[in-house]
């Protein structure tokens, strides 16, 4: 099983919000602003009263994310994307982490025929903006650098390796993990 919106899905309607809102927080924290802006979504006092959408916190996301992808984990051999998984996940049997990287020159070439960045320099944003926010994420929730190489068992470079083969790869190793214990080192504080 693939999860991945799946996540998306299921903590938004749990949580009560449209999945357009927790897509855009996809591994992103909210900003200074988003937050204050939430304090004020009541109204004004001499305004009519509207109901204030609902808003959820990082804390309560990531919670929510958190039992979600361990009950999905749980439930049979899956591929999880994102959402600190690798560290989510340590310490289960069969797990393998995988981080996926590429030059950057491969990056903004993808970003611009996926995303349809006008430019080189729109893709050069769109791409260190979403690393910022990766890490700041990662760091922030799990107290992890997500570039160390200590969070998992294979890294692949896709400038080099194409996605055919790197998804060979992971199948292959993912086929031989072994049942029946889990990997002593993975409990190891990174």
């Amino acid at each position: 099983a693939y999860i991945d919106r799946q996540i998306l899905e299921e903590a938004a309607n749990e949580l009560g919000v449209k999945e357009e809102e927790l897509e855009r927080r996809k591994e992103r924290l909210q900003s200074f602003w988003e937050k204050l802006v939430a304090v004020f979504t009541v109204g004004v006092p001499d305004g009519v009263y509207t109901p204030p959408p609902r808003w959820v916190s990082d804390e309560e996301l990531i919670s929510v994310e958190r039992r979600l992808i361990t009950e999905l984990a749980v439930k049979g051999p899956c591929v999880v994307l994102g959402h600190g998984a690798f560290h989510l996940l340590r310490g289960r049997t069969r797990l393998l982490n995988v981080f996926v990287h590429a030059p950057l020159s491969f990056r903004i070439e993808r970003v611009k025929t996926i995303y349809h960045a006008k430019n080189k320099a729109e893709a050069v944003e769109m791409i260190e903006r979403s690393d910022q926010q990766r890490t700041q994420y990662i760091k922030s929730f799990f107290g992890r650098n997500r570039f160390d190489a200590r969070n998992y068992h294979l890294s692949i470079d896709t400038g080099v390796i194409d996605f055919t083969t790197a998804e060979e790869m992971v199948a292959s190793l993912a086929e031989k993990m072994p049942e029946d214990r889990s990997w002593p080192w993975v409990n190891e504080p990174v």
